[in-house]
């Protein structure tokens, strides 16, 4: 519940504390047309190769690996993209980079919820429920009622994602010492 359960939720509070702030709306923003960081790019491209892995996983009935899969990347979500990133939600008017951000996060926090409502149904459910809907009214009425996400292989680049797992093995040594 810690690890996982708290994590994503408190990723998706603070997502919806500074988007309901800003009057952040999902539907006037499309991720192809913002101007996307590199961090926005790493995390992207870790959502398309999560989404890719779990499918595959669940396909194969490995239900430990494809959990263990979504509760690392929602880790890496909070402790690494959040927690560098949070300065771009602070700014007074909605920049071009505060948008892409929003985006961004809103990008990963509805797909996190398609892919875990095998797994944590009323949490993803509830965060469904506020993320789409009031935003997309044709959109489906339950997360139970979507298709599953396919992974978009234009958004993966492994040689970032490699490079940023460098960095982060970097910085999880450096705090060890």
């Amino acid at each position: 519940q810690r690890k996982f359960m708290g994590t994503l939720w408190n990723t998706y509070a603070f997502f919806v504390l500074y988007a309901n702030i800003d009057g952040y709306d999902p539907s006037k923003y499309e991720l192809k047309n913002c101007r996307l960081s590199l961090m926005d790019k790493w995390i992207l491209s870790k959502l398309n190769t999560l989404t890719a892995k779990v499918d595959k996983y669940l396909n194969e009935y490995k239900i430990f690996e494809s959990s263990r899969a979504i509760q690392d990347f929602t880790d890496e979500l909070s402790n690494w993209y959040v927690r560098r990133g949070r300065e771009r939600y602070w700014g007074k008017e909605m920049t071009k980079d505060k948008a892409a951000a929003y985006t961004t996060l809103y990008t990963v926090l509805v797909t996190l919820a398609k892919l875990t409502a095998p797994f944590t149904p009323f949490i993803a459910e509830q965060m469904y429920q506020n993320l789409v809907p009031a935003f997309y009214p044709k959109a489906e009425k339950s997360v139970h009622m979507c298709a599953f996400p396919q992974s978009d292989l234009s958004f993966v680049d492994e040689k970032l994602e490699r490079g940023m797992d460098e960095v982060l093995d970097v910085v999880v040594l450096g705090r060890a010492a």
